[in-house]
């Protein structure tokens, strides 16, 4: 991976390019000095979030706002310990104690965050509007409304209890055995039937407690949960499905020339520098954040390499907790490092916020979002290796991977996501059972965004192979919109990437205290509500962008050869 020019990022990261992966460890203890210390203060937690659960609302603006600072203080304690406890138990696939509690920590921050939406929900619209119009409540509004809004399909107690018991344990089994089914020898078509009735099992489950938070099936309730219209949905993959910028792109893709290139592997150590020159068009603010998370002697990046670690690409970081990264089975490739250039996007989104963005609960937000930063660092990692590169042969292979990244990111994800709402409606109705059921959808929905799919042998068990459709239901949707909106952050940075890298990083600083929608507008111009164009401005930028490879494969083609 060439590298153009060495900027001041990249002088620095030289300076200690030579360690070792073994060097390349998150210090956890930034977060706790030692196990036993996380331990005891993590039972003081539970005892404070068990009194906050059972505590009566408040009845006067003061004592909302010293109530909802004590719920602050909760959500940044529980963040730590749950960075804590993830953290070991990601280290070491045998940790079970680590990955329980990380469980349970899950489980009680959802808990006080459902005491907010009953808070909100006893306060009523009028007195939310009256106590936030001025004063100390105002930056707590947002928080108030949006509680109030998620409490409309908020389960009952007794429901929510009967879930835990007896639909939870049912949800967390199929993903258990997804997990060992996948790491058996066995193919994926072997074990077909047992994926189904696994995804089946899941489906059924997920569609019986949207019901009981009164939506239609799960698709709706997992939409309205990531902040996403189902209308928007079904608008968004009509417009996918007539654009024809990927089946030109599938066209020209074809007409590689052969034998492809194929990048060595690299060290951590050689891929930061090229991460970070792929940052240094965004100015000095972006870029140094970016070195800082990739110095090892930060202590904010882990490259684990023992047998034990979980296999996996992951970013750290909360209000007043700073960001890592840690990734497992690095293997060097291009896919590789621009894996952890993706999860390097979370982690210095999440230390922006952690920053400059005072109320913890603004420190989350919809997933979608948080995946359009991290997609936008890769492809603008991937951008880099295909600027930055001399040798046309090298400069053809990088913009197909770019593109490659590009067209998955947004048609791929269509394909996903329509197929998952119609595996959920198919179980619902009766019409999806067995594999060969599974297998035949596939096909069905593929082929309205590729025609070729429908001819490739690999189409039909995508469904099982999708591990998201067992471990995170229904979380494909995400990137969808994660891509579509990457790809507009991408059009704005070429058009003037020192206009738009200021907006977009004071963007990243300023955290979730409003919708999605009014962020997006008010900071990048934006427009959520037009689908339409979202999709027509990734369809020209992968035009245009295609037609740009067409060209390098015209020129191999006329020479006899792959592109010089």
């Amino acid at each position: 991976m060439a590298v153009k020019a060495l900027s001041w990022a990249v002088v620095t990261i030289l300076a200690f390019a030579a360690a070792s992966p073994g060097e390349y460890r998150i210090d956890s203890t930034r977060y706790f000095p030692q196990p036993a210390v996380e331990a005891q203060s993590r039972a003081a937690f539970v005892a404070a979030c068990d009194a906050f659960v059972k505590s009566s609302t408040p009845a006067t603006p003061p004592a909302m706002l010293h109530w909802l600072q004590t719920y602050d203080a909760l959500l940044r304690g529980l963040e730590r310990h749950d960075i804590y406890v993830y953290l070991r138990a990601e280290e070491d696939d045998r940790d079970t104690a680590d990955a329980k509690a990380d469980d349970a920590l899950g489980q009680l921050e959802g808990r006080i965050g459902d005491r907010v939406v009953r808070a909100a929900r006893q306060l009523g619209e009028a007195r939310i509007a009256a106590w936030t119009q001025t004063g100390p409540l105002k930056p707590y509004r947002f928080l108030l409304e949006d509680s109030l809004a998620r409490g409309t399909h908020r389960l009952s107690v007794a429901d929510a209890h009967a879930v835990d018991v007896a639909v939870t344990p049912v949800l967390d089994a199929a993903a258990t055995s997804y997990k060992a089914f996948r790491k058996s020898s066995d193919s994926l078509a072997s074990r077909q039937d047992a994926y189904a009735a696994l995804l089946v099992s899941i489906a059924a489950a997920r569609n019986g407690v949207a019901r009981l938070r009164g939506f239609p099936g799960a698709a709706d309730a997992a939409y309205f949960d990531r902040a996403i219209s189902p209308g928007s949905v079904e608008r968004t993959l009509s417009a996918i499905r007539a654009s024809s910028a990927y089946a030109r792109y599938l066209r020209v893709a074809a007409l590689m020339p052969k034998p492809a290139v194929t990048p060595s592997p690299v060290t951590i150590a050689q891929a930061i520098p090229t991460i970070l020159a792929a940052e240094q068009p965004m100015g000095a603010a972006y870029a140094g954040a970016y070195a800082a998370l990739l110095d090892p002697r930060n202590g904010r990046l882990e490259i684990c390499t023992a047998p034990e670690c979980d296999d996996s690409g992951f970013s750290l970081g909360f209000a007043g907790v700073q960001s890592a990264v840690f990734y497992g089975g690095f293997t060097g490739s291009v896919n590789a490092v621009r894996a952890v250039a993706h999860e390097s996007g979370h982690a210095v989104h999440r230390e922006f916020m952690s920053e400059n963005q005072p109320i913890a609960a603004y420190n989350r937000g919809p997933s979608f979002m948080f995946e359009s930063f991290a997609i936008f660092n890769e492809l603008l990692f991937l951008n880099h290796l295909y600027e930055s590169t001399a040798n046309d042969t090298q400069r053809a292979f990088y913009l197909n991977y770019f593109l490659q990244d590009a067209t998955f990111q947004v048609y791929g994800s269509a394909e996903e996501t329509d197929l998952e709402r119609a595996i959920y409606h198919g179980v619902d109705d009766g019409t999806i059972r067995t594999a060969a059921d599974f297998n035949t959808l596939t096909t069905s929905v593929f082929a309205r965004y590729d025609p070729s799919a429908s001819q490739d042998p690999k189409t039909p068990l995508y469904w099982a192979g999708d591990r998201l459709f067992f471990t995170d239901p229904l979380y494909d949707v995400n990137y969808l919109y994660a891509g579509l909106l990457a790809l507009q952050y991408f059009t704005g940075f070429q058009r003037d990437s020192t206009t738009f890298s200021k907006r977009y990083v004071a963007l990243l600083k300023n955290g979730f205290n409003d919708t999605q929608a009014a962020l997006e507008k008010r900071f990048l111009g934006i427009d959520l509500s037009h689908e339409a164009d979202l999709v027509a401005n990734a369809g020209a930028l992968i035009d245009a962008r295609t037609t740009m490879l067409s060209t390098l494969y015209a020129t191999a083609s006329r020479d006899g050869s792959a592109p010089k």
